[in-house]
This record gives C-alpha cells, sequence and structure tokens, in this order.
C-alpha cells in the first residue's frame, strides 16, 4: 500500500497536448497556457484531498450512492466509475479510487474509466485483482449472526414469514436472487452493509454471487 500512496502524490495530465495547437487556432486562444492553469488548480485540489485506502469506499454499491449528488458533465456513467473502483469525492467534478487514492477530474470519450484508471495507476492493486476487500455490486457478504442477532431475534426468526420481512429494505440492484428463495434457506437480511445472516450457521468471510 506504501507504494500505492506515493503513487497518489504524482501530477496527472488528462489532456491530450497534441491536440492543443490545433484548438489553439480554431478559438484563438492560447490553449496550452488554459489547460496548464486547470491542471495547476487540480493538483492543488488533489494535494488537499485524503490519500491512503479509504476501506469505507470497499462496496461498490456504497461508492455507487456517492454519485447521487455528482451534477458534472460527464462521458462515463455513475456505474461505470463505480465498478472502476471510483466515487465521487463531493469536490468539483472530482472522483477517487478507494485503493490506490487517484483522483481524476475529466472524463474520456474515448476511453471507459477502467482504462483510464489503469493508465494512470496501472499497479493498483485493485485493478491487479488483488484481495483488497472490494465488494462487487452483487456480491452478499455471509458472516457471523452472534453479533447481530439476539436470542429474542432467533427466536423470532426460526418462522420462514418472519424471516421474509426482514428483506424490505433489499436493495433493488439485487434482484438477481429472490428474497423468498434466501429466506427459504434460513437466511434473514439484516439491512447493514448489505449483508445476509444463516440462523444457526457461522461462516466468516466467503461471499454468494448473486
Amino acid at each position: 500500500m506504501a507504494a500505492q500512496e506515493k503513487a497518489a502524490d504524482q501530477r496527472v495530465s488528462q489532456f491530450d497536448y497534441a491536440l492543443l495547437p490545433e484548438l489553439s487556432g480554431l478559438l484563438g486562444i492560447d490553449m496550452l497556457q488554459y489547460v496548464k492553469k486547470i491542471e495547476e488548480e487540480q493538483q492543488k485540489e488533489r494535494e488537499k484531498m485524503q490519500k491512503g485506502f479509504n476501506s469505507q469506499m470497499r462496496s461498490e454499491a456504497r461508492r455507487l450512492k456517492t454519485f447521487v449528488t455528482y451534477e458534472a458533465y460527464s462521458a462515463w456513467t455513475p456505474q461505470e466509475m463505480a465498478a472502476a473502483g471510483f466515487y465521487f469525492t463531493g469536490i468539483k467534478s472530482g472522483v477517487q479510487c478507494f485503493c490506490c487514492s487517484l483522483i481524476l477530474f475529466g472524463t474520456s470519450l474515448q476511453r471507459l474509466p477502467m482504462e483510464d484508471h489503469k493508465k494512470f495507476r496501472p499497479d493498483c492493486e485493485f485493478l491487479l485483482g488483488k484481495d483488497v476487500g472490494n465488494i462487487a455490486k452483487y456480491d452478499i457478504r455471509v458472516k457471523n449472526p452472534e453479533n447481530k442477532l439476539r436470542r429474542n431475534d432467533k427466536a423470532r426468526y426460526q418462522e420462514e414469514k418472519a424471516r421474509l420481512k426482514s428483506y424490505k429494505k433489499w436493495p433493488f440492484y439485487a434482484q438477481g436472487t429472490a428474497p423468498r428463495e434466501l429466506s427459504a434457506a434460513g437466511f434473514v437480511f439484516t439491512a447493514e452493509a448489505e449483508e445476509i445472516h444463516l440462523d444457526g450457521v457461522t461462516q466468516v468471510g466467503p461471499k454468494k454471487k448473486i
């Protein structure tokens, strides 16, 4: 992670400098100076932002929710950015990777966010597929229910009908698996960090793909 924190301090240029002379002629302004000014402002904003691994944004679903207030014009969709590891910082149009801290302020019409991510941070452990704790949008983690379900709750959830009622806040993006199937299998939805618990069974770590 130390290498990634060091990489986060490196300058990032998202402009295609080869096109600037032609744009200068078309617009009648010095685009090179204009772009340099913008990049300098963006770099100052990057330096203000928190660096390092952001464990609170490991969940793709949580990253996606940050784009609710994202009003900037973008060639990328919130879904594409969240899947690429980015969340909205709330500062201008800045998006940041939860793992390597890469901050981008612009989007490309030619490339997807995942491609720009690889371009600027090819060593990002999230991109390399390492276990950095990322929770994909359609993953559900099954954890030890002992700390979540009290004794009275366990007795209440013995009935399948009661378990089914726990799915009232079942996330819209998880429609691939029916709550009825999960409740029939003994699962209870806690609505906390998109976790489900199997009463009487201790399972820590593994994910269930839906």
